[in-house]
């Protein structure tokens, strides 16, 4: 492995254990959330094991916006703070690069791109935020209205936020939560999670505050990672990019097929807009690499570090 490997496999293990470290609160946070969204559902009164009071339903929303900003906006808003860290990460891969010093610190435009990035991915959790604020109101709503078993409308808000990790009164179900949330075996995983769909009933649609929240929490991690990568690269002129990552059971041809190569930025966007693949956003390969969910990195290089055989000589 050249030194640019080994920079690039550092950048790569650290950015993992800062989303480890989100998902890790996040985890957290949404339990509390669940808690205290069916203490506040709890507080509404019931008829016939009903609710009954729309007036009162109405007037949660406020109160569960409050839980939500309580609980995961702090999360998101930690969240982002933390890029600070990933950008010092790719300002610390720069050091050792054959480039001028100039471009080895942080500069007050770097601290200007750094800070509207974040704003850009605190956006997208408020987004999350408004919408299951929304959801778990009028859930309530309706209940209200149409009769609906109060436990029944428990259960509803529990998927909404957390998904098949809901916490329940059976200690199966809770079993199976914690393997799905623990397992590395993606068999043994699918099929708790298949259990918990079929058997319990638990989370069928799938639309659940963890489930976006999780997967924006990686996005844009990996934007963020990937963006300012891209601007610290033109400030040195670095127009070359190694793309690197481990591929994984499910990694897509496009990251399987372009693991290990040097392009030019021009080769990357053309070969970009040039395929199509299952799981390819709508941005470009600097903000998102293979797609949704991809683990792949790009970091700055030059062809002229490299002898004819493809050896660092830098």
């Amino acid at each position: 492995m050249d030194k640019i490997e080994e920079l690039a496999q550092l950048r790569e293990n650290l950015v993992d254990d800062i989303e480890a470290r989100h998902i890790n609160r996040l985890n957290i946070a949404l339990e509390n959330l669940e808690k205290d969204v069916v203490k506040l559902a709890n507080t509404l009164p019931l008829r016939e094991n009903k609710l009954f009071e729309a007036r009162l339903a109405v007037e949660l929303r406020p109160k569960i916006k409050a839980l939500i900003d309580k609980h995961y906006v702090l999360w998101a808003d930690g969240t982002v703070r933390e890029y600070d860290k990933v950008a010092k990460i790719i300002v610390d891969n720069m050091k050792v690069l054959p480039i001028s010093e100039n471009f080895k610190t942080l500069t007050e435009l770097d601290i200007e791109t750094i800070t509207n990035l974040k704003r850009v991915k605190f956006t997208g959790f408020l987004d999350i935020a408004t919408e299951t604020t929304n959801a778990l109101a009028d859930e309530i709503y309706q209940s209200t209205i149409s009769g609906k078993p109060f436990e029944d409308t428990v259960k509803t808000l529990q998927h909404r936020i957390n998904g098949v990790y809901i916490k329940a009164d059976q200690d199966e179900i809770n079993d199976l939560v914690e393997l799905v949330a623990t397992t590395t075996d993606e068999t043994v995983k699918q099929k708790a999670i298949e259990k918990l769909h079929t058997v319990y009933g638990a989370d069928r649609v799938g639309n659940n505050m963890r489930r976006y929240a999780k997967q924006l929490a990686h996005d844009s991690l990996m934007e963020f990672d990937g963006q300012f990568t891209k601007a610290k690269a033109a400030e040195a002129g670095l127009t070359n990019f190694l793309y690197y990552g481990d591929i994984i059971g499910d990694s897509r041809p496009f990251c399987i097929a372009n693991r290990g190569k040097i392009f030019s930025e021009d080769e990357l966007r053309d070969k970009w807009s040039s395929e199509s693949w299952k799981g390819k956003s709508t941005t470009d390969p600097f903000t998102s690499r293979g797609g949704y969910n991809c683990r792949h990195h790009l970091q700055p290089t030059d062809p002229s570090w490299y002898d004819n055989n493809g050896n660092l000589i830098i």
